[in-house]
């Protein structure tokens, strides 16, 4: 499908405004995958905040440049798929690389950009094993929570010996009026 100059320049507007929103962009090499299995594929990636896109590797290489973000030539060859993760990158990266394990070798991760720098499929892999943000949020709240609550239980404490020590003087005077 040939392109014209302007609907090339969108093209690259496109990939240039899913770059700035994407906390993660994760290149796959694909071929021999249905239309079926790529709307799946988006399906899933959409409910986990990514969005899969069939990329052509030199609109998205301008699209890169102009972002002012890095690029490896050689995982820019051949049919592309990029997915990039909004929201939850632990959630999209498993989606993807459990495509990738069902697509029976159809599918490869070749690589991906996190916090602008370049990954290779290994460090993509490990995205997978982060845990969720829900998760990661809970941690840093119980964190943050667990000084707190042990002050309070110390400061607790010592109220409860300064009111213990009054009701018992309060006592003892008492047992010295009758």
């Amino acid at each position: 499908m040939a392109l014209n100059r302007e609907q090339k320049a969108q093209l690259i507007q496109e990939y240039g405004d899913r770059l700035g929103r994407a906390q993660v962009a994760i290149w796959a090499r694909y071929g021999g995958v249905s239309v079926g299995q790529l709307t799946q594929l988006r399906r899933l990636a959409q409910n986990a905040g990514a969005e899969v896109v069939v990329v052509k590797n030199t609109l998205i290489r301008r699209a890169l440049e102009e972002s002012g973000l890095p690029y490896d030539p050689e995982v820019m060859t051949g049919p592309c798929l990029v997915t990039f993760a909004y929201d939850d990158i632990a959630q999209a990266a498993k989606v993807m690389t459990d495509f990738v394990r069902t697509s029976q070798e159809r599918v490869r991760i070749v690589g991906g950009i996190v916090g602008g720098r370049l990954v290779d499929a290994q460090q993509v892999q490990a995205l997978t094993e982060l845990p969720s943000r829900e998760v990661l949020i809970a941690r840093v709240l119980g964190g943050v929570q667990a000084p707190i609550s042990g002050l309070v239980g110390v400061l607790s404490s010592v109220l409860r010996g300064v009111i213990n020590v009054v009701n018992a003087r309060v006592q003892q005077l008492e047992g010295s009026e009758a």
